[in-house]
């Protein structure tokens, strides 16, 4: 199976500086080091990673240099093509090209952590949802580690809505429970927390934590470049301190969900 979209997205990604994302503020930069956090937290030392939608190689260059044996897989060959150039010449890094909704490039039960850091952010059919979430659990190891990333619906309304001052259009679309449809033209998908979660129930997999990988940043990224270095390390430890607790969740603009797999 093989996202049909493919070709909106890579062309989203075709011209948009994603190396530079990351980087681009703090509250990015809040993502990523929220993110690291649990990898470190679940991956043990030397185990072998699996990254879908891996980029640029943001997660996948650093871990591999850490030591991690880390297989980078990624949709979009230009972002590869960076990673590829930035990685030189890792031996612990391997990289491929591919579409999340088909692994058939790994066995069953391959590694010992997988994460999928992008791919549930353009998933615009439930049925590739599901396949998605099936491919990466076939492919970890019974009682390996499974981090999925992705954005909340919320985070969609208050940036297209309230940031692009487009709310009474954004408001003509949401259901009576404040969803939004998932549109292919949108690029990105927006999902409840308790929708995302509820596709795991019949999967041979155990919930371990919801984590708010940057809470309220984007919404006070303002007020956060004006943080000083030392106010800015405080943040970031209370971020991490709270960002499992629910109330931290839902306008969370991105989300990780980490399952255990039985």
């Amino acid at each position: 199976m093989k996202n049909k979209y493919a070709d909106i997205i890579t062309n989203f990604y075709e011209n948009y500086d994603e190396d530079a994302r990351i980087n681009k503020n703090k509250a990015t930069q809040l993502e990523y080091i929220t993110t690291m956090h649990y990898i470190h937290k679940f991956a043990k030392k030397r185990a072998r990673i699996l990254e879908l939608g891996a980029s640029t190689g943001a997660y996948s260059i650093p871990l591999a240099k850490e030591g991690y044996r880390v297989t980078a897989f990624e949709l979009v060959q230009k972002n590869l093509d960076v990673l590829i150039k930035k990685a030189g010449d890792l031996p612990n890094l391997t990289t491929k090209q591919g579409d999340a909704l088909d692994l058939d490039a790994f066995a069953d039960d391959s590694f010992d952590v997988v994460l999928s850091l992008g791919p549930m952010y353009h998933l615009f059919d439930k049925k590739d949802q599901v396949q998605a979430i099936r491919e990466a659990i076939r492919v970890c190891k019974p009682n390996g580690i499974l981090i999925f990333a992705y954005i909340t619906c919320s985070n969609i309304v208050l940036y297209n809505g309230v940031e692009q001052n487009k709310m009474s259009a954004i408001l003509k679309r949401l259901d009576k429970n404040g969803r939004l449809p998932a549109v292919p033209n949108d690029v990105f998908v927006g999902y409840m927390p308790e929708d995302f979660e509820k596709q795991f129930d019949k999967t041979n997999t155990s919930k371990l934590l919801s984590v708010a990988a940057d809470g309220i940043a984007e919404r006070i990224e303002d007020k956060l470049a004006k943080l000083s270095p030392a106010d800015f390390e405080a943040f970031v430890k209370w971020h991490l301190i709270t960002c499992e607790r629910p109330d931290h969740q839902g306008l969370s603009a991105h989300m990780l969900y980490i399952c255990k797999k039985k």
